[in-house]
């Protein structure tokens, strides 16, 4: 990984209370809005003498969503979880174990002691799997960069099977990558430094291949809009391509490609003090496409996927491009440049284009810290998606009700297409055309350079910088920073295609 690993998790298969831990979490469902002491929550109550009943008596637990109670007892730590509601909807349960399990292991991320995680064992796999990914997903800490290490949980145990855990910890794992990357200062990841870091994360697994293609190479293949952007930055651009060969020989890759200016100053549109320092995030789409690169070579999946990270720091300087440069894009087209704040679309549409083109990907789907206008519209919590394709729209909602990761869709509105030649005097297109429907037209934009392939477009401008989610987010986002948005939506996508081919 990248900084931070998840703590190690086993299978268990002792007694949930009579064993060495000194700290076990116990499940705690409630049942027609009662708590509902059965099951582990039984045993523990007696192994305590019915301190857990007293305390239900006394109002002090009700069995809410990642409501607490710990109670130490004989040597042991009892953290009760509520889970709420047994009958809720399984999209709602999904969601309910994430959140508690996350609480549950951020009370306890400080202990160096092993935990014990309980799990019923008459639930679902699907369940049982998201208590996991809760429970990783609440012990992250980027502590990397700083002096005091606090974190200090490194080995847990469920009472569940292994392949259940070992799916759940790679998914964890990408989302880990995802955050740890997305969240790296822009000293500590310079493109150059990017590909060195992945090249080193990716050495010796089996069937991956990385290409790169250096400031040198971007010049003379004519990825006209990554050289742009990137070009005003003493450290030069790169465009990263991992490749994952799972499937048949001849079958088509699917594509993602995500968004990965390392820093995003706006460049000669320079922009106000108070946006800059969430732009260390402004990389979040190509942090989170590696870490579903990631989680998809871990679980072996049997499909060919290809990921591609056009990387780049924009910032101004002598050799930055100007408002009003006209760029020969990849394909051909030439875009004039009404704004160089809006840098990411550029970059995005060389890889969009090489990889409907050159690469002939089946389909494309692209995620980017896009747009304001998106971050305005849904918030800190929602992503923009937009497509053509009602098929690849339902896979992606039924994706996003299963792994909690929000999306809302927003329209293609074909009138607004007339501004990109409105504003393009010279050339065929212009970058940016308004600020009303901004998240609209960034997407149509790149709907140019997708050649006719079926394709998804992910704005998480909101979610994916999550800074400003403090309050809102689930349990199992780390505080004011990056969440590593996306990695569990498309891997839940991505299985489902899968499982349907």
């Amino acid at each position: 990984m990248l900084y931070t690993r998840p703590p190690n998790v086993s299978s268990f298969t002792g007694d949930i209370i009579e064993n060495d831990f000194r700290a076990i979490v116990i499940p705690v469902f409630k049942k027609n809005n009662k708590v509902a002491i059965e099951g582990v929550a039984e045993k523990a109550d007696s192994f305590a003498n019915g301190m857990f009943k007293e305390a239900i008596e006394l109002g002090q637990f009700k069995g809410e969503v990642a409501e607490i109670l710990k109670i130490f007892t004989k040597n042991k730590v009892l953290l009760f979880v509520g889970l709420g509601e047994l009958s809720a909807k399984d999209e709602e349960k999904l969601e309910n174990m994430r959140r508690a399990y996350a609480v549950a292991s951020g009370n306890l991320k400080e202990t160096s002691e092993k935990v014990l995680f309980a799990v019923e064992g008459s639930l679902k796999a699907d369940l049982k799997r998201e208590a996991v990914i809760g429970a990783l997903l609440g012990s992250y800490a980027l502590e990397k960069f700083k002096k005091e290490k606090k974190t200090k949980l490194k080995e847990v145990y469920f009472n569940i099977e292994k392949e259940i855990i070992d799916e759940a910890t790679a998914i964890a794992e990408g989302v880990y990558l995802a955050r740890d990357l997305a969240n790296a200062p822009p000293n500590e990841v310079t493109p150059s430094k990017l590909v060195e870091k992945v090249k080193k994360l990716f050495k010796g697994l089996k069937n991956v291949e990385i290409e790169v293609y250096d400031y040198k190479d971007l010049v003379e293949k004519g990825f006209g809009g990554i050289v742009s952007v990137g070009k005003g930055s003493d450290e030069k651009p790169r465009l990263l391509i991992l490749k994952y060969k799972g499937g048949r020989k001849d079958e088509k890759s699917l594509a993602v490609v995500g968004k990965t200016i390392v820093f995003d100053s706006g460049g000669i549109n320079l922009k106000p003090s108070q946006s800059l320092f969430d732009m260390r995030a402004d990389k979040a789409g190509g942090a989170t496409a590696l870490g579903v690169f990631w989680t998809i070579v871990r679980l072996s999946l049997p499909l060919n996927i290809v990921v591609l990270m056009p990387a780049a720091i924009n910032v101004p300087s002598g050799s930055s491009y100007l408002p009003s440069d006209v760029i020969r894009m990849w394909d051909g087209t030439y875009v004039e440049v009404t704004n160089t704040d809006a840098e990411g679309r550029l970059t995005l549409a060389d890889a969009l284009a090489y990889a409907a083109k050159e690469l002939d990907a089946k389909e494309i789907i692209d995620l980017a810290t896009l747009t304001g206008a998106a971050w305005i519209a849904l918030g800190p919590l929602i992503a923009a998606y937009f497509t053509r394709d009602e098929e690849l729209s339902e896979h992606i909602t039924s994706a996003s009700k299963k792994s909690g990761e929000k999306i809302w869709r927003l329209p293609l509105e074909d009138s607004y297409k007339r501004l990109f030649s409105k504003k393009a005097p010279v050339g065929d297109i212009a970058n940016a055309v308004a600020r009303a429907g901004g998240a609209i037209t960034a997407a149509l934009f790149l709907e140019r350079f997708i050649h006719g392939k079926p394709w998804i477009h992910l704005d998480i401008a909101g979610p994916g910088i999550g800074s400003d989610a403090q309050g809102l987010a689930p349990e199992y986002w780390p505080h004011g920073i990056a969440p590593g948005f996306g990695v569990r939506l498309l891997v839940e996508y991505i299985k489902n295609k899968t499982i349907e081919n």
